[in-house]
């Protein structure tokens, strides 16, 4: 691959790590990048008004359909028995099933109480073997969970990945890489490869395993193409890039089982760092940050016995001949749903990582604090957006580089998160429309300046110049909700959600549902003019003075 090192590109993706501002500091500094002017205040509170009454009524329409079909639901299995307290079924799809039925085994809840405090003795008494540890505890732990075969293939993988590592030709860890994706992807392949050797009983445990193993395959064997750039011991010198190192890298107990992606350099610059003395301050940001990740399972817990979503996302009749109000509800939802489900499955990961030291990547941020499709790929998923920044987009010239490279290196690491995901046709659909709003948001704003040169015709004021930036914003707002509900729900559904909402029989409803996200559009702006936007976006979690993570798409 042609372009920059990676040692360049390291550079680049971490330009912005600079000491931590102060909020006023980050505010100002947002306000000159990003300069919105103030809209009248009655204006703002017509916005604030109408978006709380449109998502109160579409979510309650939603509950109300959720009420209607329990019974049915309960009776075919969709849901289960939920709390008795509250004497209503309780829904909840195949990975959060399986997530809460983690919690339920004692064995699951033991053995990270025993990760955390062994975790602490070995940084007490013997620091300097702390990485082999905590793999060697991962495998053990995964042996005694999962089938060993399935374990096995993912050590065979292991071992193939550092064999190719020697090469150090970055083309043949790209085909090594994409004939793996391949093997998980192709039915033909999935049959006469994966069910031959670990059993057809576990070929979804091991296809599950194995994903985030892939990209963290790719990011170590990348690194070690780059001889100048290969992580180096702080003690002895010693190159970072013997099997040793994949194994602990690939087998790091907190972020194995879900995530989140953390490239290799970052995760090996924090465990590299001496282990600090603990203070009750460090515990309390801790415990802190897990009564928040612990509210948000618990709040979602409550929140399913009300809205069935994945249920109903399984029952496309009940959702054909559902209303505009219960459709829309449905589709916020399902965000709302996505956004708190993968604060669980990263948070406490990255809880995990926090006591070890290393700053883990945030979990997603609130699909409602967002409305481009670009802000959406820096902070919903921050670590599978590092390892594209930087082993796709950088390489291939980025934003620097002109427009049409900018564009060609965009749809590269879409085309790869889309075959990563599983290159199924709804895969690809929802790939390929989140490659379009970038090249969207990307070029309309270089046309618009190209067009009037730079220069605002007096006749616009500032006022009027925001209210044109929102209604552009607003509709790829409406579609990067559209186009990202194939992921969430697959082409069927995400077909009828569209139908509903911009093409509905009633002229009246896809105006509504224009000015929803126009007006959301608008409360975004306000806050970010308010607070910054950077601040909005990058919350302050607990991190122990680590830096926030920066980098561009565009």
């Amino acid at each position: 691959m042609h372009g920059k090192s990676l040692t360049e590109n390291m550079k680049e993706l971490n330009s912005g790590d600079k000491p931590k501002k102060s909020m006023e500091e980050t505010s100002k500094t947002d306000k000159t990048e990003e300069v919105h002017a103030p809209l009248p205040v009655l204006e703002m509170i017509i916005y604030a008004a109408f978006l709380v009454w449109a998502y109160a009524t579409i979510i309650y329409q939603f509950c109300q359909l959720s009420l209607k079909r329990e019974a049915v639901l309960l009776k075919y299995g969709y849901i289960d028995d939920g709390w008795s307290i509250l004497n209503r079924g309780q829904d909840a799809g195949s990975e959060w099933r399986s997530w809460r039925e983690h919690f339920k085994r004692p064995l699951f809840l033991g053995s990270l109480i025993a990760y955390v405090i062994f975790n602490r003795a070995v940084e007490i008494f013997i620091p300097k073997l702390r990485e082999i540890c905590i793999s060697t505890a991962c495998v053990a732990f995964l042996f005694t969970t999962y089938d060993w075969r399935g374990i096995a293939f993912i050590l065979c993988q292991t071992v193939a990945t550092y064999l190719i590592t020697r090469t150090r030709r970055k083309s043949i860890v790209w085909l090594f890489t994409l004939a793996l994706i391949t093997i998980y992807d192709v039915k033909y392949l999935k049959a006469n490869i994966l069910v031959p050797t670990v059993g057809e009983e576990n070929v979804g445990d091991t296809i599950y395993l194995s994903a985030l193993c892939l990209l963290k395959f790719l990011s170590f064997s990348l690194e070690c193409c780059d001889r100048m750039n290969i992580p180096t011991c702080p003690d002895t010198g010693r190159k970072l890039d013997t099997f040793y190192d994949l194994f602990v890298y690939n087998f790091y107990f907190p972020q194995f089982l879900v995530g989140p992606i953390h490239i290799y350099p970052k995760w090996r610059a924090d465990m590299n760092k001496p282990v600090d003395a603990w203070d009750s301050q460090k515990y309390r940001q801790c415990f802190w940050e897990g009564l928040h990740y612990l509210g948000v399972l618990i709040f979602l817990e409550f929140a399913l016995h009300y809205a069935y979503l994945p249920a109903l996302g399984s029952d496309p009749i009940t959702m054909h001949k559902s209303t505009f109000a219960q459709a829309a509800g449905y589709t916020m939802g399902c965000f709302l749903y996505f956004h708190l489900k993968y604060q669980s499955f990263y948070g406490f990961p990255r809880l995990l990582c926090l006591l070890d030291g290393v700053d883990s990547p945030k979990p997603p941020l609130c699909v409602n604090a967002i409305y481009t499709f670009k802000d959406a790929w820096r902070y919903l998923d921050r670590g599978l957006h590092d390892l594209l920044i930087r082993y796709i987009y950088l390489p291939m010239g980025g934003s620097k580089a002109g427009i049409l490279r900018q564009l060609v290196a965009s749809v590269c690491c879409f085309s790869l998160v889309g075959f990563w995901h599983g290159g199924k046709r709804h895969l690809i659909i929802w790939s390929a429309a989140n490659c379009l709003g970038v090249t969207l948001e990307t070029i309309v704003p270089m046309v618009a300046k190209a067009a009037t040169r730079g220069r605002i015709p007096p006749c616009v004021s500032d006022a009027m110049r925001r209210r044109s930036i929102a209604m552009f914003s607003g509709v790829m707002y409406l579609g990067f909700i559209l186009s990202n509900m194939f992921f969430l729900t697959g082409s069927n559904i995400a077909t009828m959600m569209i139908e509903k909402l911009l093409f509905p029989e009633n002229p009246l409803h896809p105006i509504l549902a224009a000015c929803f996200f126009y007006c959301g559009t608008q409360l975004l702006l306000g806050i970010y003019h308010k607070w910054g936007r950077h601040h909005i976006c990058n919350k302050n979690y607990s991190h122990f003075g680590l830096g926030n993570q920066k980098s561009k798409l565009h």
